[in-house]
């Protein structure tokens, strides 16, 4: 099928569509290897409908390409609505230059890579990361497209390819059940994305709102950052590090650095930050009148989101981004053969799993042959 693309001028060192919509942040963008063009769902501008939205990358010649199928308005519409979503009115070689550059050295041994952070909508993003808990992003990919392609409303199929919407809170709770989730994989997660669909209907119905995107930006108004997130930890089986990825990704919090596993790996080795006794006495009395943030924060772990942001600024978020990146390496994330790109991480991760599997059943074998010759 033959569409009339957009374009947008774009360097490479700005946005690239490689280190970005496959890479932890999104997890419906899918990979056509034979077009080499990425395409998803999404609701353009304040339209509630979805349009499937496929890009495409001239690295050569710097041009982003751009086409909506389905009623999203003119190309305009798209193409501003794509600006928005890339932030394109933030410049990666000026964060690098007069901000990351001059207050961590660090950042004068890597390049802008095109890697940034994405204006998502803010209930996909909650949910997304819900689903990310003890998971790699091959898995939470596999989820996200289940939840659409069963939950969802199909908006069309393009050469095989059925595209759907992301659910909305009143359709998980109508169509989904949490037996329904563990079936399809979802493990403790069910319980999670069940009752926070619900918990958000109920919430949205009290503030007279009816939009998943419109409430969930509705509590940011005038409120500071520490209130929104203990506002995000109200819904079951969001902590910290789901509530900040959903302020950074989701509510344009740039300066919030989710902190996890890797990110904590990253501040120990590289910054060697460490709270002492001190640090972690502030951090709980910080925390006594908010009582979900008392029961969910780890005082270590925000001691070291507050000594990243103290590092790196305003626009911390996106420095969390790039170390990230390089970090894990590669991409990951769905193709128009049903397969899942495996990224480094996750393929270092599962081999280690398949070796400790190994041992211990050469361990478990070398104890048999010493029992049996006991016996014998």
């Amino acid at each position: 099928m033959s569409y009339k693309f957009g374009k947008l001028a774009i360097n490479k060192s700005e946005l690239c569509l490689a280190n970005v919509l496959q890479a932890g942040q999104s997890f419906r963008w899918i990979w056509d290897e034979k077009l080499n063009q990425y395409s998803t769902t999404m609701k353009i501008g304040q339209q509630e409908k979805y349009s499937v939205v496929i890009l495409r990358q001239d690295e050569e010649n710097e041009i982003l390409e751009f086409v909506a199928v389905g009623d999203c308005g003119n190309q305009d519409a798209l193409k501003t609505h794509l600006m928005k979503y890339f932030r394109l009115d933030v410049s990666l070689k000026h964060l690098f230059d007069n901000v990351w550059i001059p207050s961590d050295k660090a950042f004068a041994k890597l390049s802008p890579q095109g890697i940034r952070i994405l204006a998502q909508e803010p209930w996909e993003t909650l949910i997304s990361f819900i689903c990310s808990s003890n998971n790699n992003i091959s898995r939470i990919t596999r989820m996200c497209n289940s939840l659409c392609s069963n939950f969802g409303n199909l908006i069309t199929t393009i050469d095989g390819v059925a595209y759907h919407s992301f659910p909305t809170s009143e359709e998980l709770t109508s169509r989904a059940t949490e037996a329904k989730l563990r079936e399809l994989g979802f493990g403790y997660r069910a319980k999670y994305i069940i009752e926070t669909a619900r918990k958000l209907v109920k919430d949205k119905a009290e503030a007279n709102i009816t939009s998943d995107t419109t409430y969930l930006q509705s509590i940011c108004k005038d409120a500071q950052y520490e209130d929104v997130r203990e506002h995000l930890m109200s819904y079951n089986g969001v902590g910290p590090k789901v509530a900040d990825c959903v302020c950074l990704m989701g509510l344009h919090m740039d300066g919030i650095v989710p902190v996890d596993v890797h990110v904590s790996r990253i501040a120990k080795r590289d910054y060697q930050i460490s709270a002492n006794k001190n640090h972690l006495k502030e951090l709980r009395t910080k925390y006594n009148a908010l009582p979900i943030s008392r029961k969910k924060i780890n005082p270590e772990l925000d001691h070291i989101r507050l000594m990243l942001f103290k590092k790196w600024g305003s626009y911390a978020g996106w420095a969390q981004g790039v170390l990230f990146s390089k970090e894990i390496g590669g991409t990951s994330g769905s193709t128009t053969t049903g397969a899942i790109k495996k990224r480094k991480w996750d393929m270092i991760k599962e081999t280690e799993a398949i070796v400790t599997k190994q041992m211990k059943l050469k361990v478990e074998l070398s104890d048999l042959h010493i029992k049996e010759a006991k016996i014998d």
